[in-house]
């Protein structure tokens, strides 16, 4: 086994670090916090990942410890993960501060190292930022070039925010982009002892692994924003059901993030198609379609604001039933949800919310101008429409009759079935009415259609 180094303590590196320790690996972490240094020696650093704790358990020191002394992980590792923040700038793209700095105190160690050292950078960052960036500050900071006993690659994770430790045991692939010729064997070796299924490992190009991340999620947000263009469309054509839609596209295409809801967010998504639409246009290349992903996604945020206001009136109380960004997360970062109750506060509408994870976010986001309650049956006594945020766990355990024969306005059609039959103001987004098309279609769009099919 190797002896392993990872830099940076969030949440994918702490994560990243026990699922190393659990598969055998001796594991020394760095962060430049004293306070996170000392939580994860004292196995007190919780952050919220589900298996995290589980792994951690059976890990004494002499196989996982931190420390704040960059040069002591170095020398006691064969390898270094880094994984610390590249957060989005002015322009749109993603800064590199952190990572440079990481890579130059890195560099600086290796250079009075005996023996080779590879080092591994698993953060997002832009196209072809390890040939202009990091790998440069590496060989100049170390002293050493490529190949001559030092060794880099471009090793992004594949991951979710509550399943990150999944990301890492089962991913679908494990991508490499190669720094040097040989300098992926080692890191290969070490994934390999992590991951739990046959993922297979794809080597490639640093520049090419760089846009293979980038494009993976911006590819993903183009999935979500059809699937909810699909459930405007079928919202307001009678008798079309949008989940038999996506269920009969599926075969073809996939149904993985093909499911017609609510607009994406969170703290990757949004930032990458944007990111990835700088730097084409930077390149003088084609972004037409990031821009329109994006564009969609805000129309369909706000397609789901008129239908809530369309039934609902200045003085009614909407609740909400999941504030976070996606189930099993405390994070609120580009919450739709979020924005959402912002918006219906400021148009007289009384909001209630409530979430398993992320009540205390919301509330240091939000203050007063929203009501929160520690059980879904509150918000459904309390709201003369509520509405289904997020596809959470406890749907399927909510006492329903407490909505009485309120409105109940489903965006993920995520109700159990049971309770959809008992729920008098049931309203199932993406499910048209059910009434004679050729009517309807006459009474709405009078000769237009007729002129559309001549």
């Amino acid at each position: 086994m190797a002896k392993v180094s990872v830099f940076g303590l969030g949440k994918v590196g702490h994560t990243l670090a026990a699922c190393l320790g659990a598969s055998g690996q001796d594991v020394l972490c760095y962060d430049v916090n004293p306070a996170v240094v000392e939580a994860v020696n004292r196995r007190t650093l919780n952050r919220a990942e589900h298996g995290v704790d589980e792994r951690l358990a059976g890990l004494g020191p002499d196989r996982l410890r931190a420390t704040g002394d960059a040069r002591e992980a170095v020398h006691g590792s064969d390898a270094t993960f880094v994984i610390v923040p590249t957060p989005s700038n002015t322009l749109g793209g993603f800064s590199l501060r952190y990572v440079l700095d990481a890579f130059r105190t890195i560099g600086a160690a290796v250079r009075d190292k005996q023996g080779p050292h590879s080092v591994s950078l698993v953060s997002t960052v832009l196209p072809g930022s390890s040939d202009r960036f990091v790998a440069p500050a590496l060989e100049e900071s170390s002293g050493r070039r490529l190949g001559d006993g030092l060794h880099y690659c471009y090793n992004p994770a594949f991951i979710a925010l509550g399943e990150v430790v999944r990301g890492f045991e089962r991913p679908d692939y494990v991508l490499i982009g190669e720094g040097d010729a040989g300098g992926s064997e080692l890191i290969g070796r070490i994934h390999q002892t992590m991951v739990r299924n046959d993922a297979p490992i794809v080597r490639m190009k640093a520049v090419e692994a760089e846009i293979t991340k980038i494009a993976s999620n911006t590819h993903e947000t183009m999935r979500v924003a059809f699937a909810n263009m699909l459930l405007s469309l079928c919202n307001e054509m009678p008798n079309a059901d949008v989940d038999r839609i996506t269920g009969a596209l599926a075969h073809r295409i996939g149904k993985r993030f093909f499911k017609g809801a609510m607009p994406y967010g969170g703290p990757c998504w949004p930032r990458d198609n944007k990111a990835l639409a700088v730097l084409v246009e930077a390149l003088g290349g084609t972004s037409a379609l990031l821009r329109a992903v994006d564009d969609s996604n805000d129309e369909h945020g706000a397609y789901v604001f008129r239908k809530l206001l369309d039934i609902s009136k200045p003085g009614d109380t909407v609740g909400i039933l999941g504030l976070a960004y996606k189930p099993g997360t405390h994070v609120i970062e580009r919450s739709y949800s979020v924005d959402l109750a912002g918006w219906l506060a400021a148009e007289g509408r009384h909001v209630i919310g409530s979430d398993p994870m992320a009540t205390d976010e919301v509330r240091a986001a939000l203050g007063d101008r929203i009501a929160y309650a520690t059980a879904p049956e509150q918000v459904l006594a309390a709201s003369d429409v509520t509405v289904v945020a997020m596809p959470v766990p406890e749907l399927q355990r909510i006492d329903w009759s407490q909505a009485g024969d309120r409105a109940v306005v489903d965006c993920w059609r995520a109700v159990p079935d049971a309770a959809r039959r008992k729920l008098k103001g049931y309203l199932a987004l993406g499910h048209g009415a059910e009434t004679p098309l050729g009517p309807w279609i006459a009474e709405r769009m009078g000769n237009r259609f007729d002129v559309l099919c001549n």
